[in-house]
């Protein structure tokens, strides 16, 4: 009898000993292995605190996505891990100097235990994104286990920064219901984009004036104003105007640099109206932008050709009627008076010289007689 009850009480010592739990460690079973990589899908929370246990949705980012995470802890406990699930940029294009807001969600994975004292503190490189809220840094008192907590900041591009991404670190300092300490960390990819600022100088068409089918030059330059490259830069006429369809490509214009447009027009249409010229240039991304600049044209009718070669055979050319010579006959009867009147005025003069050279014989005879005193 005694050696039954001996039995009994050593099966039910067995019985007690596996009803001990077999490790003594908080939190969940021990896992020593790296984060992986999160989520990038947009996940929304509401604020500070918990939020339901759903998954969060998925969306576009606004970046170029998160590399994965690490998290840190004491020697042999299990982490709860905490991973940025998702998050979105508002505006998805962000321009150097332009305010954006981060909105993040911070997944407690652990199933079992709640994390707490989290503070979350968001930085870039050589602080390219400045906080607008004051501090890079926010708290938030607890995320229980498989909860998600939504989060937003404020930040502004640095207005120098050049069109290419920037990492965004997110770095998390945590502790479980044990006070034991970790820390994780994630790295978003922002992209940021220059403003283009381009301009162009009025053109100018050598010679001004054209004939229709006349080639001229039409000339002037596509200037970038801005901090980052033009693309595939070019200047064309389109259809439906004077000058006929053309189109000069340049390139690639660096920043604060211009390019050189020389186009050889022809005149096709007589018109005096401005010509519209299309420049067209394209960003970082592909995204294509236009401007518009109109040149004075003057376009005027051909002359028409001059028939220098034979007369028409199958017509008879009329003679022209003889015109009366009026000035060869005026200038021969001035001529015949002015003759007739110096013989007369020479007559005369030999007239008078006559008489006078008589007059003088005749004098000279009365005062000298023809028969003197001796005959008698």
């Amino acid at each position: 009898m005694k050696h039954t009850a001996r039995v009994i009480s050593l099966l039910l010592l067995v019985f007690g000993l596996c009803l001990v739990p077999v490790s003594g460690a908080a939190g969940d079973p021990a896992d020593t292995g790296d984060t992986s990589t999160s989520d990038t899908g947009s996940g929304n929370g509401d604020g500070t605190g918990d939020t339901g246990s759903g998954d969060t949705g998925s969306g576009d980012t606004g970046g170029n996505g998160s590399d994965g995470g690490t998290t840190q802890g004491p020697p042999g406990v299990s982490v709860p891990r905490v991973m940025v699930e998702g998050f979105v940029i508002e505006p998805q294009t962000i321009f150097a100097g332009q305010e954006f807001t981060v909105n993040f969600s911070l997944r407690n994975t652990s199933k079992l235990t709640q994390v707490q004292n989290i503070k979350v503190t968001v930085s870039s490189p050589d602080s390219a994104f400045l906080p607008q809220g004051g501090s890079s840094s926010l708290y938030i008192s607890r995320i229980r286990a498989e909860r998600v907590s939504g989060q937003t900041m404020t930040f502004r591009a640095l207005p120098s920064l050049e069109a290419k991404p920037y990492p965004l670190t997110i770095a998390i300092e945590y502790e479980d219901t044990k006070a034991n300490a970790y820390q994780s960390s994630e790295t978003l990819a922002i992209e940021v984009n220059q403003e283009l600022r381009a301009d162009a100088s009025v053109p100018q068409l050598t010679p001004a004036a054209l004939t229709i089918g006349q080639q001229g030059s039409m000339t002037f330059t596509i200037q970038n104003q801005g901090k980052a490259k033009l693309f595939n830069a070019k200047a064309s006429i389109a259809e439906g105007q004077a000058i006929a369809p053309t189109e000069a490509f340049v390139g690639t214009i660096d920043a604060g640099t211009s390019g050189s447009v020389d186009m050889t027009v022809t005149a096709v249409e007589a018109a005096s109206a401005p010509v519209k010229v299309t420049i067209s240039y394209e960003d970082v991304t592909g995204k294509s932008f236009t401007l518009d600049k109109e040149v004075p044209v003057e376009v005027a009718e051909a002359a028409a050709p001059v028939d220098m070669g034979m007369e028409d055979p199958g017509m008879e050319v009329e003679p022209e009627p003889a015109s009366f010579p009026v000035v060869p006959v005026v200038i021969g009867a001035v001529a015949l008076i002015a003759l007739i009147t110096l013989i007369l005025i020479v007559r005369a003069a030999k007239r008078r010289r006559a008489r006078r050279e008589d007059e003088a014989s005749l004098a000279a005879m009365a005062g000298d007689p023809l028969i003197g005193d001796d005959w008698q």
